[in-house]
């Protein structure tokens, strides 16, 4: 257990992640959660038409992998996997979660999330409140297969 990381140093470290996310950094992105119970499936689980809710704005920071175009007969597909990190305070104000299946607007391409990591740590602590960012990983998805609302700028 960590000795010197009190209430008040966490609550430092979230106003200096806060800032920095959404005033020094400010990429914004778009979040759309998946809508289950509207989701259709097939016999295997699968789903080839989702629904979404309305997107909820919210800043991240990005690490994008490399683009990757792939020729397998039906012409070039391009794929590109890419982490988007938010701060878990920041989210909790816009009342949204990301969970593997929802898709993530951002550069004018969408991403679906297939893994979510909330392990970093304030301190070594591990309480629910020291747990400090969220992190997506996503790969590129097709816009064929995105049944989203059209986005009004």
């Amino acid at each position: 257990m960590a000795r010197f990381a009190l209430g008040r140093d966490i609550r430092f470290f979230e106003g200096i992640s806060r800032e920095l996310v959404d005033a020094v950094v400010t990429t914004g992105v778009i979040l759309y959660k998946l809508i289950i119970e509207d989701s259709k499936t097939n016999l295997y689980g699968e789903s080839l038409s989702k629904t979404y809710y309305q997107g909820v704005n919210c800043n991240a920071m990005i690490e994008r992998g490399e683009t990757q175009v792939v020729y397998e007969g039906f012409g070039a597909d391009t794929n590109q996997t890419t982490q988007f990190r938010f701060n878990r305070f920041t989210l909790q104000d816009t009342g949204f979660y990301p969970e593997i299946g929802d898709i993530i607007f951002h550069n004018e391409a969408y991403f679906e999330i297939d893994n979510v990591n909330e392990d970093q740590l304030i301190g070594g602590r591990t309480g629910d409140a020291e747990h400090f960012s969220i992190v997506c990983s996503t790969f590129m998805s097709r816009r064929s297969t995105i049944q989203t609302e059209m986005r009004v700028v």
